[in-house]
């Protein structure tokens, strides 16, 4: 048994499942640093009066020096930085930090792996950093998620204000995981007392949902018709860069995800009961507590 309690450091504790891992980690036997990019960022988990096993440090993830102060005296580490054309850079500077500061396990969010008939830009950044991980690290953990139920609030604009789903899928399906679901897996790694190598830990939700079926699950619980329009692939890339403004090679990796769908089906059962102990949260659940995100807007909100 423990005499002493672990600590474990959280990169990208801001995001949408570093948050969650914050959230996780402050109710169990550890102490938790997160790591902020500004020092003036929003605290994730506020700080409190009480005794708290939760402090936070900021550092540029470019500076050595600092990357080794945040990572001092770790035990595990939660690796994870915005997806982004540095996030290779990035995410290496931390394992050399993690390295040197004789950091026992990182667990890192990553990406599925792409089989040779499909090609998806943002994975072989992932799978750089997970070679170079496995070649520094003693310990490791990659998880690998299909994709979010949490990605759906990034088309919510188009939801709110027209009831449009705009996407390249067709009637291909997508297996989507609850980020607080993928939370728990990465906490239990972080915690696990054993040894931990693992290079590919796959998280699939409990079902395969097309886009015509999410049209569907929407408009029941926003009370509206939500429709699914399938566009060409060059269609929706002038879409995401032209009208949403997205840099070129999110809207390129938007494109490809659905492309990946097509040609690789996605499963359509979980792979993580057993790794969370229970049944993993359906969409249905998440659109229901989220229904908030997808309610209809005034069109003159549009401008202001």
């Amino acid at each position: 048994m423990r005499t002493i309690k672990p600590t474990i450091v959280v990169f990208g504790c801001t995001g949408t499942v570093g948050t969650e891992v914050m959230r996780q980690l402050q109710y169990l036997e550890c102490n938790v640093r997160g790591v902020l990019r500004t020092a003036n960022r929003t605290y994730p988990i506020p700080l409190s009066s009480t005794p708290s096993n939760i402090t936070y440090i900021s550092a540029n993830l470019t500076d050595k020096a600092q990357l080794r102060n945040a990572c001092f005296g770790a035990d595990a580490i939660f690796l994870l930085t915005a997806t982004s054309p540095k996030q290779v850079d990035y995410e290496i500077n931390i394992i050399d930090a993690a390295k040197h500061c004789g950091v026992r396990r990182i667990v890192k969010l990553s990406a599925p792996v792409i089989q040779p008939s499909a090609y998806v830009e943002v994975s072989q950044w992932h799978h750089q950093i997970d070679n170079y991980l496995i070649d520094q690290m003693e310990e490791y953990c990659c998880l690998r998620p299909h994709s979010f139920m949490q990605n759906w609030e990034r088309n919510t604009f188009a939801i709110q204000y027209f009831g449009k789903i705009y996407a390249t899928l067709g009637t291909a399906k997508r297996n989507y995981v609850d980020a607080r679901d993928v939370a728990t897996v990465a906490v239990n790694y972080l915690l696990e007392e054993t040894e931990v190598r693992a290079i590919s830990v796959c998280l699939a939700g409990p079902q395969a949902i097309s886009n015509q079926e999410m049209a569907s699950k929407l408009s029941l619980v926003t009370g509206r018709e939500i429709e699914y329009i399938n566009l060409t692939p060059e269609e929706l890339f002038k879409q995401l860069s032209k009208r949403a403004k997205l840099p070129m090679w999110l809207a390129n990796h938007i494109v490809e995800l659905d492309n990946l769908s097509i040609l690789i089906p996605e499963p359509i059962t979980d792979s993580i009961t057993n790794l969370i102990g229970r049944k993993p949260r359906t969409m249905d659940e998440y659109l229901q507590e989220n229904r908030h995100y997808f309610n209809r807007k005034p069109l003159w909100k549009m401008l202001f």
